[in-house]
């Protein structure tokens, strides 16, 4: 039905409007009418397809994973060697201008808000799960090849992802000395030195 196809890239407009919006100036900072002068659109057509803000960023939030989680299946399918895959999952975490900036963006607003509102928690753990999940697969992947230091695959996870968070956090928030450069250099030391096998 045409209407449903027209309903739903509607729908794919407002997500990319508050996405842009919400990265560059913050959830609480955006209302529903800048989303829909974004769009070209109404303030009651955004709150047709989401009755609050919440809602609003609740489905952001989920955009934003799925677009980290899709581009990071394109890129890595086709990438057999572990090592070489650990380090591109690594390269797609670096917050470098443009989009990668903008997600980590989005995902600085969801740790504050779910630190405030349990129901974001849930999602918010469900999301970062599967991005840990990705890491552990890939290092016990890697243990198989025989490439990989046989250290726990959990705990290497564990320390990976919180070193990646904390450098994100200290390239977002502007920290002296703290450059997309250094982060990747410290990652990829630590991949160097802690999960591969020498």
């Amino acid at each position: 039905e045409p209407g449903d196809s027209r309903e739903a890239g509607r729908y794919q407009q407002i997500l990319d409007a508050a996405w842009k919006l919400i990265a560059e100036r913050g959830y609480h900072s955006v209302r529903i009418s800048d989303v829909a002068k974004a769009c070209g659109t109404s303030a009651a057509t955004i709150h047709y397809y989401f009755p609050g803000r919440d809602d609003l960023l609740t489905e952001t939030l989920r955009y934003s994973v799925r677009l980290a989680f899709d581009r990071q299946v394109a890129e890595l399918h086709s990438i057999s060697d572990a090592h070489e895959r650990l380090l591109r999952l690594v390269e797609l975490q670096l917050p470098t201008p443009g989009l990668l900036r903008s997600e980590w963006s989005i995902w600085l607003q969801v740790w504050n808000e779910s630190a405030l509102n349990p129901d974001l928690q849930v999602l918010h753990s469900d999301s970062y799960t599967r991005w840990h999940d990705t890491i552990a697969r890939t290092i016990r992947q890697g243990q198989q090849q025989g490439v990989f230091t046989d250290t726990d695959a959990e705990e290497l996870t564990v320390t990976l992802t919180a070193l990646i968070d904390g450098l994100g956090i200290q390239v977002l928030t502007g920290r002296p000395g703290r450059s997309v450069e250094r982060m990747r250099r410290v990652l990829r030391d630590f991949v160097e030195r802690e999960i591969v096998r020498h």
